[in-house]
């Protein structure tokens, strides 16, 4: 696999169209997973689905990821995500099918979501589209982000969560001009995160998880690679989990794997609250 020059990140016009030529030999599991999520649904089993769509902005001479940090009001409090949540079955796929025929959110080269080659047949690209309409109504009501503000970048692979019946569908989209954010009560703040960051070593950790409760759930007495984000003002966000994982395989598929080693010598801390591992606040 080519190693991506790191300079790319910089450049305004020809980072995005090598995001897009890398993505689109990137192949797509939507048809499959979203089928094998339906016949277990089909059988009693509640496993929810859930479009989320990685960010891409420039700005200050080089592209940053726009993520959320998520507040009190919300299940898994202060975490950061990628905008978007759970699939609204009737209402994203009537946005969907408006997408398709009318062609209103395009790749970033102009071409149709159908005509790029990892969604050449009917039913994948019906799910791409399915889950960026989802995605992109959510971070709508999020942060107040016009679906069409974005050029789509493509698809990655579904993930699925492994404490939560839940599958995540992330579509990567560039941001086309700045936008006032709009936050709603979900939403704490924006980090827009330099995608050089995580090509530093100096940015990873281990996080160890803790429970002020004492609890048996083995979610609170586990480790994980994270990324340390200073806040500002003398504080630190911590980006790990699901997000974590989808952000740093999105810059592995696009750089030929060239992320730094993780730094597991550095140890952080984060309590969970007692509801955290139900979904429920």
């Amino acid at each position: 696999m080519d190693l991506m020059d790191i300079k790319l990140l910089g450049q305004k016009d020809e980072f995005p169209l090598y995001v897009l030529s890398r993505l689109e030999k990137e192949p797509v599991d939507y048809d499959e997973k979203h089928l094998s999520i339906i016949h277990s649904n089909a059988g009693g089993t509640k496993h929810l689905e859930a479009g989320v769509v990685v960010l891409l902005h420039y700005e200050h001479s080089e592209y940053r990821f726009q993520l959320i940090k998520r507040s009190e009001t919300v299940a898994q409090a202060g975490d950061i995500s990628c905008p978007g949540g759970m699939l609204e079955i009737k209402t994203d796929e009537m946005l969907s099918h408006i997408l398709l025929k009318t062609g209103m959110i395009r790749a970033i080269d102009n071409r149709l979501l159908c005509d790029l080659p990892n969604n050449k047949d009917k039913q994948t690209a019906s799910l791409v589209s399915l889950f960026l309409m989802n995605a992109l109504r959510e971070a709508w009501e999020e942060i107040g982000l016009s679906p069409l503000n974005v050029a789509f970048l493509g698809a990655l692979p579904s993930y699925s969560l492994t404490y939560f019946s839940r599958t995540i569908f992330p579509l990567v989209c560039l941001v086309r001009e700045p936008y006032h954010y709009q936050l709603s009560d979900e939403v704490e703040k924006v980090l827009e995160i330099p995608l050089t960051c995580f090509f530093q070593s100096s940015s990873y950790a281990t996080l160890e998880i803790e429970s002020g409760l004492g609890s048996a759930d083995p979610r609170y007495h586990m480790k994980f690679p994270c990324m340390v984000i200073p806040d500002g003002n003398g504080n630190e966000d911590i980006l790990w989990g699901a997000t974590f994982y989808i952000v740093t395989h999105f810059l592995k598929i696009i750089s030929g794997d060239i992320l730094p080693p993780l730094s597991p010598s550095r140890i952080v801390k984060k309590s969970l609250s007692p509801h955290y591992a139900s979904g429920h606040r």
